[in-house]
């Protein structure tokens, strides 16, 4: 089951199966905002009674806690013939069944630089922080005046006392759906803040510092608000969708598309057709409504029983507030205000908030061991990435038990991140690297995959060239299999014809979890980049963050914040290709990717192989956001124990317990590169390694005589 879109109603459904889940059914979500803001609490946030994270409901926890994949894409389109959702830069998602919550769009043609429609609030906010940073706005035109621009104008006013408002409406009078006297207080308040309101004004043109009426009147302006109703998005029309005269989504009363069994519409792009001839205002109030109705619909899909009606209610409470501390209310023919107008609202708005972000507790899978096999405790929650690897020491004592050997061809083998082989063309690098899914979306996992496995060459200098995979799918139902295989491997083969690389063979199986890892070849150009290349005096270089292991262990617990993980997600979807030619450029000699081990497990590798020492500036090293909150709080990955045995090597100037220590062992996911470059070149070095991408990459420490240092 799709979900498409994060809006008022799927927010509910999500809570709803991670309360009671539904064996069977597998939930993905796909919104373009990784969160969602509540409507409701809009004008409150610019009034500077809420904060920003107050206003969101965060979808990618939301999605963890119920046990749902989250993909932050854009949907572009359907193809319903064959049950698919198209997007403009990755490939079609197959459903059995589709939801869309996904709102509605700004009149054609409004949004500029001059005029920002208030929906999607999402887009909406950026626009309205930069204007208030800047400052350069001293004239607001505010455009409808229903209860959205209404309220808007007030929160303004109260908030921003040197901007001066007004608020034109096409119509004869504000608030038309508002009974007279809840009209009467809102009109004394927009007087009381100097707000001026037009009626009969129906804008001509917005721009050029100016609002124009068709009748020739004229509001000076530094910018345009427009609140009016919103449109349909062309796309689900396009589709074959039954849509209404206006484009919206026909649902009947079950909210089931009239034209299509397997798709849902709710929220502000449906149009929900009722025994009555009345249309439904497009306000979150009554998606707020759907969404348990939706829900239940939903889950009857898979147990057959019949599908539940929505009944929209007659007379919808609106609240509007009147700036912050008081506000009216309207119900049918029943109007009061005052303050304590102002409080009820405020805790009807916490109340539908706080069900989203005060989860329940989420358990956590426990790994079971037979007790004679368990030998010491075994961590509650296994890692994914590289944070599934097994710990250095056990992996070197494997390697001392096995009996390893070489031909004169294989150059440099074990040891380093790729093999180097001679062949009759000159030097072929060889190496192979994978892991389990460790995030929800697919796609970008077999992204990720890619740029991992092919890290390994470009650490050593070398172009990547051939690839081979071994592709791992849970058992489930076929079609659900070839699903994920296909999203997995696009993904991966998307990042292969980015660099040229021709992915000529390999594997797939059934396991017990999705996974996914490749063999890949390449050439080496020039001298290698090894690991037995530091050299006293050179200045050490990292070209990405660390930090994947601990956020995507806090993702895995639903306490990653969005923005954090997608942060995390971008760095690892980023390619090393570039660096390596920027970190060849300025002399390096010794090079490593930064993967499992963590940055201080694979440091001591490149010292012990050179025989030098080295020094890690601990303040200079880059950090994902979150990382060290989370590693402070004990949120780690599975594999974090194992490496820390690896700082004992290291002479410490901060507390072991550090935060700022302990990330040094974080394990990472298609981490960075770190390169010994000479120290006359190491700050140019760096800035072309920002302008060419790598933001955070930064010099961290030097390379010494002998000796492990973390100052």
């Amino acid at each position: 089951m799709v979900l498409l879109g994060g809006g008022h109603a799927h927010v509910q459904v999500l809570k709803a199966f991670g309360m009671k889940p539904q064996p069977g059914l597998r939930f993905t979500v796909v919104a373009s905002e990784p969160e969602a803001p509540y409507s409701g609490m809009l004008p409150g946030y610019v009034a500077g009674v809420y904060r920003w994270d107050e206003l969101h409901i965060d979808l990618a926890r939301l999605a963890t806690f119920a046990a749902a994949r989250f993909v932050n894409a854009e949907a572009t389109g359907l193809d319903l013939d064959s049950k698919r959702v198209l997007f403009a830069d990755r490939p079609p998602m197959r459903f059995d069944a589709l939801s869309m919550n996904t709102g509605g769009v700004p009149g054609r043609g409004l949004s500029s630089d001059f005029v920002t429609p208030v929906k999607p609030i999402g887009r909406f906010l950026p626009t309205w922080a930069r204007l208030m940073k800047d400052g350069l706005c001293r004239h607001l035109t505010v455009v409808g005046a229903g209860a959205g621009g209404v309220e808007l104008a007030l929160a303004i006013a109260h908030r921003h006392a040197g901007v001066r408002c007004a608020v034109v409406e096409a119509g004869p009078q504000l608030l038309p759906t508002f009974k007279a006297a809840a009209r009467r207080r809102a009109l004394a308040a927009l007087a009381a803040r100097d707000v001026q309101v037009l009626t009969n004004f129906k804008v001509a043109r917005a721009a050029e510092g100016q609002v124009r009426a068709a009748d020739g009147r004229t509001v000076a302006t530094d910018h345009v608000l427009w609140t009016t109703a919103v449109e349909a998005p062309a796309w689900p029309g396009a589709a074959g969708l039954a849509t209404d005269d206006r484009g919206f989504v026909r649902v009947d009363a079950r909210l089931r598309s009239v034209s299509h069994p397997a798709v849902f519409a709710v929220g502000d792009v449906a149009a929900v057709e009722t025994n009555s001839s009345r249309v439904l205002p497009k306000s979150g109030v009554y998606a707020v409504r759907q969404g348990p109705v939706l829900a239940a619909n939903l889950r009857t899909l898979a147990t057959g029983a019949p599908l539940r009606r929505y009944r929209p209610q007659r007379n919808a409470l609106a609240i509007l507030g009147l700036g912050a501390g008081r506000a009216v209310a309207n119900r049918g023919g029943w109007t009061a205000s005052g303050r304590w107008v102002w409080r009820w609202k405020q805790r009807l708005d916490r109340r539908f908030m706080v069900g989203f972000t005060h989860l329940p507790a989420m358990p956590i899978a426990t790994l079971e061991v037979p007790t004679a096999l368990a030998g010491e405790a075994v961590a509650p929650m296994r890692c994914g990435g590289c944070g599934a690897k097994l710990g250095a020491d056990t992996l070197r004592r494997v390697l001392h038990r096995l009996d390893i050997h070489t031909s004169a061809a294989t150059l440099r083998g074990i040891g380093d991140d790729a093999a180097v082989v001679a062949v009759k063309a000159g030097e072929l690098a060889v190496s192979c690297d994978g892991f389990r899914a460790m995030i929800d979306d697919v796609y970008r996992f077999g992204r990720i995959g890619a740029h991992h496995a092919l890290n390994d060459l470009f650490a050593m200098g070398s172009r990547p060239s051939f690839a081979l995979a071994l592709a791992t799918v849970p058992v489930m139902a076929d079609a659900m299999m070839e699903e994920d295989l296909f999203q997995m491997m696009s993904g991966a083969l998307a990042v292969f014809r980015e660099h040229a690389v021709d992915l000529v063979g390999g594997h797939s199986a059934e396991g017990a979890e999705l996974a996914l890892a490749f063999s890949v070849a390449g050439r080496a150009e020039g001298p290698a980049l090894t690991k037995d290349g530091l050299k006293p005096g050179q200045r050490l270089v990292l070209t990405k963050p660390l930090g994947t292991g601990a956020v995507l262990a806090a993702a895995m617990r639903g306490r990653a914040p969005a923005a954090q993980l997608l942060a995390a997600l971008e760095t690892m979807d980023t390619s090393n290709a570039l660096a390596a030619d920027v970190l060849r450029a300025h002399g390096a000699s010794g090079c490593t990717d930064v993967t499992g081990f963590g940055l201080a497990g694979h440091l001591s590798e490149m010292t012990r192989a050179s025989g030098a020492g080295a020094r890690i500036q601990s303040d200079a090293v880059p950090l994902l956001a979150g990382a060290a909150t989370f590693l402070a709080e004990g949120v780690v990955s599975s594999l974090q124990a194992s490496n820390e045995q690896a700082l004992a090597d290291f002479a410490l100037g901060l507390a072991p317990d550090a935060a700022e220590v302990r990330v040094l062992a974080d394990p990472q996911t298609a981490g960075g590169l770190l390169a010994g470059v000479p120290a006359d070149s190491a700050e140019n070095c760096v800035r072309e390694l920002a302008a060419s991408g790598y933001l955070s990459a930064a010099v961290v420490g030097e390379v010494l005589q002998d000796g492990l240092e973390i100052v």
